[in-house]
C-alpha cells in the first residue's frame, strides 16, 4: 500500500482557505452586531420621540385632567370677577365688598360685555364647580345658575354676573334688614 502524502501546496492551500473562512466568520459577526445596534437605537430613538411628545402635550394642554379641581391661585383662595349685568354699579361694587368680606379675591369688577340680564349667575372658569357653588352659596344663588366654562386663559377662578334681581340676593336681604334696624 501506498501512502499519498500530501504536498507542501496542498497543505497551504487548506491553511490558507481555514484562515479566509475564519476572517469570513469574524467579520460576519461585528455586521450582526452592527444591524442590531442600529435597530435598538432606532426602537430607543423613536420611544424617546414619543415620551417627548406626550409631555410636552400634556403640559401645553388646556383639557382639564380629572381631579384638577384646584383654585389657580398659589395661596389656594379663589380669584373672582364681578361683572355688573344690572346696569347698577353699586350692585356690583356690593356683591365685591361682600365677597372680599367672606376672604374671595376678587381680581376684576366691570360691566358685563353681555349687557344687561334678568338673573345673578356663577360661572366656573377653571374646573373647581364645587367652589363655585360654594360662592353662589354665600350669595344666596340657587345651584341651578351655577355653570361651568373653563376657560385657563382668563386666570381667574369664579365669575359672577349680577342681574336685576340682585335685590332679591340673600346677602341683600340680610343687609336691607339690618339697615332697617
Amino acid at each position: 500500500m501506498t501512502q499519498i502524502k500530501p504536498t507542501h501546496t496542498a497543505v497551504q492551500a487548506d491553511t490558507a482557505e481555514i484562515q479566509r473562512e475564519r476572517i469570513d466568520k469574524s467579520q460576519a459577526r461585528p455586521v450582526r452586531y452592527s444591524k442590531l445596534m442600529k435597530g435598538v437605537y432606532a426602537v430607543l430613538s423613536l420611544a424617546l420621540i414619543v415620551t417627548v411628545y406626550i409631555l410636552a402635550h400634556r403640559s401645553f394642554s388646556d383639557q382639564k385632567i380629572a381631579g384638577d379641581s384646584l383654585p389657580l391661585s398659589a395661596d389656594g383662595v379663589l380669584e373672582v370677577e364681578v361683572l355688573d349685568g344690572a346696569g347698577n354699579m353699586k350692585a356690583a361694587q356690593q356683591v365685591t365688598n361682600i365677597l372680599r368680606s367672606k376672604g374671595y379675591d376678587v381680581v376684576e369688577m366691570k360691566k358685563n360685555n353681555d349687557g344687561i340680564i334678568e338673573r345673578t349667575y356663577v360661572v366656573d372658569r377653571s374646573g373647581n364647580q364645587e367652589a363655585a357653588r360654594k360662592l353662589a352659596a354665600a350669595l344666596g344663588i340657587a345651584s341651578d345658575k351655577v355653570f361651568q366654562k373653563i376657560n385657563r386663559n382668563l386666570y381667574l377662578d369664579v365669575t359672577v354676573v349680577v342681574g336685576k334681581d340682585y335685590s332679591q340676593l340673600k346677602v341683600f336681604q340680610s343687609l336691607n334688614e339690618r339697615s332697617k334696624r
